[in-house]
């Protein structure tokens, strides 16, 4: 199968967060796969870490077996921790993780997170409050798979209930227990024609 063309002019990439590890709840792996599968079938290209481990790893493979374009992008650091994926339609190499993140940002039109540790928290963040500030206006879509995400939502109504942000902040980005309703919102925000 020939891999498509991607015209960047249009809103067909999105970035992904995720783990560089499996997690311990095997829904996570499974999620991932059929996330990339409808990532591919919709023709959005994958933005992501570059990694080969993890959920980061099993996303990518299954973008990229699906006939789908994947776009990693590392730190030249974490080539030796994270190990490379060799199943890339396109690698950038950055200087360290702020190079990355903007990388990452600027071949992106909208944002996934899925599962993952303290780096995915923080990349979530940051483009939750790249939102706020009115610097990007992307979707934001958070995968909240048999709740791990719960806490996250307590923590910004906390902030919200303690006065350091407006209830506004909670538009900026949704929240999906299911890929489907993700990924049905996802392609709703870019205007694009559902492949299912």
């Amino acid at each position: 199968m020939a891999k498509p063309k991607f015209d960047k002019t249009k809103l067909n990439s999105a970035c992904v967060f995720c783990g560089s590890s499996d997690g311990k709840n095997l829904l996570f792996r499974e999620a991932s796969i059929i996330l990339g599968k409808k990532l591919a079938e919709n023709n959005i290209r994958l933005v992501y870490g570059g990694g080969s481990l993890g959920l980061m790893g099993i996303l990518s493979n299954s973008v990229y077996s699906s006939g789908g374009s994947v776009l990693g992008v590392i730190p030249q650091k974490l080539l030796q921790v994270e190990g490379i994926n060799n199943k890339l339609d396109e690698v950038i190499i950055t200087e360290d993780m702020h190079s990355r993140k903007m990388t990452m940002y600027k071949n992106s039109q909208a944002f996934i997170c899925l599962p993952g540790g303290v780096g995915t928290l923080e990349e979530i963040l940051e483009v939750i409050t790249w939102s706020q500030l009115d610097i990007n206006r992307k979707p934001i879509l958070i995968l909240n798979l048999s709740g791990y995400w719960d806490k996250l939502k307590s923590l910004v109504d906390h902030v919200i209930s303690e006065g350091f942000a407006k209830p506004e902040i909670l538009k900026l980005f949704s929240i999906h227990n299911h890929v489907n309703s993700l990924v049905s919102t996802l392609l709703t925000s870019l205007r694009i024609e559902s492949k299912e």
